[in-house]
């Protein structure tokens, strides 16, 4: 059977390492392609890693911040393997297949159209319970920066709800709030703008596992997400909001490009209230496209 490789950085607080984490975990069900997963982190790890295994393909989750070590000539010396990256922000060489899910980064120009592949985003299966909420409540989730709008969304529920509760669960991220201090600060302002008494604010900071988060997401009666621009990539927090088949709402930013559909973009005439009431038809086709069937069958193709 064929073998791929899966290399990974071990900071569990990162949303680049929890992505390839779950690309694995997804892609481990396959019964045509034998799946091997390692964290790593210097050189040395590596030769011994290749060695033990001797793979044919190579898929790496490489992110400049994450796993520097790893250099162009490196990788190009070694020819005997089928080299494969997991796009993210910083990759400009030129290996064997780039991977992207959901939809292109707006600078795939920079990337022969022979060496790209388009893979579904990589959603869970979540089998798990969906209370029935006696008051309405509004989720939300992710690294706590001042781009996720987390803030703007207490804002919105205090001023358009007469009564709600909002969950949010901010937890702080390795490498973008190394100090805390970020994630801090906004949390400290969402708590500020919590004004109206008729509105319950619950802010949970422990970092979940992905049970935990579908669970805490499928709790919400809708999933708001509220960013500004912030890179050229793709939300990894709308997968888990769509692995657990609640509403979504989300503002018209880049990240969000993969699902943008009128139906569900925050507006002054498209409101949370409006969005929730169309329940999750909206999001019928990503439901289809990106099952976990069609991501392990469409990443089994790439290595066959």
């Amino acid at each position: 059977m064929t073998k791929v490789l899966v290399l990974n950085h071990p900071q569990y607080e990162c949303g680049v390492q929890q992505f390839g984490k779950r690309v694995f975990e997804l892609c481990s069900n396959s019964t045509n392609i034998e799946y091997i997963y390692r964290e790593l982190t210097t050189y040395d790890e590596y030769g011994k890693i290749l060695g033990y295994f001797k793979p044919e393909h190579i898929l790496y989750n490489w992110h400049q911040a994450t796993m520097s070590w790893l250099k162009e000539e490196i990788v190009k010396s070694l020819t005997e393997y089928k080299h494969y990256f997991i796009f993210h922000d910083g990759i400009r060489y030129n290996y064997d297949k780039f991977l992207f899910f959901g939809d292109y980064d707006i600078d795939n120009k920079l990337f022969p159209k022979d060496k790209t592949v388009l893979l579904p985003r990589p959603l869970l299966n979540y089998n798990g319970e969906y209370p029935t909420n006696n008051t309405i409540i509004i989720g939300s989730f992710g690294f706590a920066f001042w781009q996720k709008g987390l803030d703007k969304l207490v804002e919105v529920v205090n001023r358009t709800f007469d009564k709600a509760i909002i969950n949010i669960h901010a937890s702080h991220s390795h490498f973008g709030d190394h100090g805390d201090t970020q994630s801090k600060a906004v949390i400290k302002k969402c708590m500020e703008l919590n004004t109206n008494p008729n509105v319950t604010l619950n802010i949970t900071r422990d970092f979940k596992s992905d049970t935990d988060v579908l669970k805490f997401l499928a709790g919400n009666d809708i999933n708001v997400f509220m960013y500004t621009e912030n890179g050229n990539g793709i939300s990894s927090a709308v997968d888990y909001a769509l692995s657990v088949k609640r509403p979504i709402a989300v503002t018209r930013c880049n990240m969000f490009r993969h699902i943008l559909k009128d139906k569900i973009v925050l507006s002054e005439t498209n409101t949370i209230q409006n969005i929730l009431s169309r329940g999750t038809e909206p999001l019928n086709e990503f439901y289809t496209r990106w099952s976990t069937q069609n991501f392990i069958k469409e990443m089994d193709e790439i290595f066959k």
